[in-house]
């Protein structure tokens, strides 16, 4: 293996990681007011994942209910 290649990997490496290190310390820093209130978000998301598609849907449901009891009493 060629040094040359050794080196640029050990640089990506420590980069990686020292940009990692960079985003967690932001995160912390900003969430100090926040009283971990994305936590309590995701797990609410974590406990139910298609909530909002189900909520969707589900006033889909209803509005082509109404649509359809008006279709039938329009037919009578």
């Amino acid at each position: 293996m060629n040094t040359d290649n050794v080196w640029i990997v050990i640089l990506l490496v420590i980069g990686i990681v020292g940009l990692s290190n960079l985003v967690m310390f932001a995160m912390v820093r900003r969430s100090r007011g926040t009283n971990f209130d994305w936590f309590k978000n995701m797990r609410g998301s974590v406990n139910q994942p298609f909530k909002s598609e189900d909520d969707s849907l589900d006033e889909l449901r209803k509005r082509v209910g109404e649509l359809s009891g008006q279709e039938k009493k329009d037919n009578e």
